[in-house]
């Protein structure tokens, strides 16, 4: 019996996977599905050069991350390729290696496709429920230096009570040459004379 085919598209920013943690993981899928392509994403020839031969033996593709002052949570290439992928190719399931950010419209679209879609991560994210399968990295085949990420509950943050304000020192009183200065530069006095 055939196996699904599978396409996967991997953010290596976000799963911090090694090339021998990588072989293991595809391994671990080939089990249910036939691999069929593989793209990567956030790829830095320096930092990920462990992939470079794996990358062209295979054939597979590797997009650099595109500069930007400000950190993106998901790669928007990942997602414009998942849906060319969803409505232009023959694969019943994609599985995906993404960041934090919001990843359920571009599940709901390639499941309204007839897609299965699958989550790649040491953990399972908060949008879990909405992914037709958890496809778990071990902890053991991440890059040298990462932790895996940490599972805390969210904790709902108490306000912290209104304190009382404490009561103002009094007003000093100005001194008598303070306030003969003021009367002076203010020139009421001399005002006060012409107007009559």
């Amino acid at each position: 019996m055939n196996k699904p085919k599978i396409t996967l598209l991997i953010d290596l920013a976000s799963l911090r996977v090694d090339c021998e943690g990588f072989k293991k993981l595809v391994e671990k899928i080939e089990t249910q599905f036939d691999v069929v392509g593989c793209k990567f994403y956030s790829y830095v020839a320096k930092r990920n050069r462990d992939f470079n031969e794996y990358i062209a033996a295979k054939g597979y593709e590797a997009v650099t991350p595109i500069a930007s002052k400000r950190r993106n949570k998901l790669d928007s290439r990942q997602i414009i390729d998942a849906t060319l992928i969803g409505v232009n190719s023959t694969v019943d399931a994609l599985g995906l290696a993404t960041g934090e950010g919001d990843i359920l419209p571009i599940i709901s679209y390639l499941k309204n496709l007839g897609k299965d879609v699958y989550d790649i991560s040491v953990a399972e994210s908060k949008y879990g429920e909405a992914y037709s399968g958890f496809i778990a990295v071990s902890p053991s085949w991440l890059r040298e230096g990462y932790a895996a990420p940490t599972t805390k509950k969210e904790v709902k943050k108490v306000p912290k009570p209104v304190q009382k304000a404490e009561p103002q020192p009094a007003v000093k009183q100005e001194s008598k040459y303070a306030a003969e200065a003021k009367r002076i530069f203010s020139a009421s006095d001399i005002l006060s004379r012409y107007k009559k």
